[in-house]
């Protein structure tokens, strides 16, 4: 019977000790704030914003949204990071991608100020995490592997997959994998022969925004999957596993929803205390 990877009991570990240094800031006189910039309506981006929100409250974290109109052109949302690098009252600064029309994220995030970049998106941070020496690291990609890690899934020597190769799941989430010394292939919208990379895999994380994509005629027995899928459907959200014929297969899965959600939203709030700490002093 597939093991379901529920993310609620590591999330509530991860934010055990996070109210204490939330209050110990304000004891000193900080609130700790986080400026999440948007550009346009997306389902998939507001459910993130408002957990965000929610639990930022439950922590003492204050969550403020700048919500850009979908026409906004790149001299401006640039100029939204900008204010939010120069406010001494924000100290982390979330960009949700991915950004519509012809907005350039490679070069906008070019502008996130790296001292808030608790998404891990700048190059500098980019950078250290390519280095095998993590700062921020994109929250999904590292509720990924913290995931495996709590629930005891060897990667050391093992064969793991990527599908998706986004610079804020897919890529981050090789880097963290090599660092446990998983051997790592990352497959994407042109690789040949899909199939054949998801059968060989022992692990897979899938992050392809396709509802339902993996089915398991896709892979092996055994298999551990991670769900970084998150697409709102007219049933709900859903993500990127055909639940009903990988389960069948597979020896644990993390559900859409009750998987990484609650995980990620935990990781990049301690994230914004990390920031924080670092910004007054202290951390």
């Amino acid at each position: 019977m597939t093991r379901l990877l529920h993310g609620r009991p590591l999330a509530e570990r991860i934010t055990a000790d996070l109210a204490a240094r939330s209050e110990a800031l304000k004891a000193r006189g900080t609130q700790p704030t986080l400026r999440i910039v948007s550009v346009g309506a997306d389902p998939a981006g507001n459910a993130y914003a408002g957990r965000l929100a929610k639990a930022g409250q439950a922590l003492g974290v204050h969550v403020v949204e700048a919500a850009l109109a979908r026409d906004t052109t790149e001299s401006e949302l640039i100029a939204a990071l900008e204010r939010a690098g120069a406010d001494v009252s924000v100290h982390g600064v979330l960009l949700l991608t991915p950004l519509p029309g012809k907005l350039d994220e490679g070069h906008i995030v070019d502008h996130i100020p790296v001292a808030k970049d608790v998404e891990g998106m700048h190059p500098f941070n980019v950078g250290f995490l390519a280095d095998g020496r993590p700062r921020f690291v994109p929250s999904t990609a590292e509720a990924s592997l913290e995931l495996l890690k709590f629930y005891e899934v060897p990667l050391r020597g093992t064969r793991a997959l990527i599908v998706g190769r986004s610079t804020v799941i897919g890529r981050p989430a090789a880097n963290l994998l090599l660092l446990k010394d998983a051997t790592v292939t990352i497959a994407h919208s042109k690789t040949v022969d899909l199939a054949r990379h998801t059968r060989d895999a022992q692990v897979i994380i899938i992050a392809t925004g396709r509802a339902g994509f993996l089915r398991g005629d896709m892979v092996s027995k055994g298999v551990v999957v991670i769900d970084a899928g998150i697409n709102v459907t007219p049933n709900g959200i859903v993500g990127d596993v055909d639940v009903e014929s990988v389960s069948a297969v597979a020896d644990a899965l993390s559900p859409v929803p009750g998987g990484l959600g609650t995980v990620t939203t935990a990781l990049l709030l301690r994230n914004v205390l990390a920031a924080t700490e670092r910004q007054v002093g202290g951390g």
